[in-house]
């Protein structure tokens, strides 16, 4: 019997609790494991690390996934730290390089918006959602997709996100839209997603969130709020997304 190719999940965050609960997540929800069938690289703590020519990803990987970060995908580069800079013109890269080759690939809201600037699609601030459950409805063409196409119609995920796609890029297909923000889940060509909102986030990792990212989505009086908002709902639909993805791309 073949070996199966390993997932890479390339995280777009400093090192910590955020950074290990996403791992740990993606590995849970699809049953692959963190070092064998899940390669990990945390790009900040790799400056040296250029996706796009030292892991060799057509070669190497069933797969890729791309997360979320607390950088924004679109920068003032008078203004931007360093490492904010270095990341992007590796993520700038590595995204192009996954476009150009239609190369299974699965972008999670700063992912997603990232594969979005890279085609040409501008970024708003006008349907930022702050950290929430919300529904998000699966379109036509949604329900027909070899991958969402495996969720229900309509799932229930948690949100964070001051940026989303202005428009659907050109030449995409819109898989699921949500009532403030309509640009859900997009597929790029055959193979490449993106998701708006976390399915990678559980209620425990929504706590977490919560409590490291102070009043970055919110006012400080309003934490108590927020988790009474969130630890409630039940976000379980969207983790299938995870599943769907990495059990269609196994190869």
């Amino acid at each position: 019997m073949r070996e199966r190719l390993p997932f890479l999940f390339i995280q777009c965050r400093p090192d910590g609790d955020i950074a290990r609960d996403e791992k740990e997540t993606i590995a849970q929800v699809t049953g692959l494991t963190v070092g064998d069938s899940l390669r990990t690289h945390l790009l900040l703590a790799e400056p040296n690390l250029d996706p796009v020519h030292d892991l060799d990803i057509k070669n190497n990987y069933s797969g890729l996934i791309i997360s979320g970060s607390p950088f924004g995908a679109e920068i003032q580069r008078d203004l931007a730290k360093p490492e904010h800079l270095h990341l992007h013109a590796r993520l700038s890269a590595l995204v192009r390089y996954l476009l150009d080759n239609d190369f299974p690939t699965l972008g999670l809201c700063y992912g997603l918006q990232m594969l979005a600037l890279a085609s040409g699609t501008a970024l708003t601030g006008l349907t930022a959602e702050d950290l929430q459950a919300v529904e998000v409805t699966l379109t036509e063409e949604g329900m027909q997709d070899s991958v969402t196409g495996k969720l229900p119609p309509i799932i229930r995920a948690y949100t964070g996100h001051a940026d989303s796609l202005a428009a659907v890029p050109s030449g995409a297909t819109l898989l699921a839209s949500g009532e403030r923000c309509k640009c859900q889940i997009v597929r790029f060509g055959k193979n490449i997603y993106g998701t708006q909102f976390h399915p990678e986030i559980t209620t425990a990792g929504m706590k977490i969130r919560i409590d490291q990212y102070g009043d970055t989505y919110y006012e400080a009086s309003e934490k108590q709020e927020v988790i009474s908002r969130c630890m409630t709902q039940d976000v379980t639909s969207s983790h299938q997304l995870l599943s769907a993805f990495t059990e269609h791309y196994q190869r």
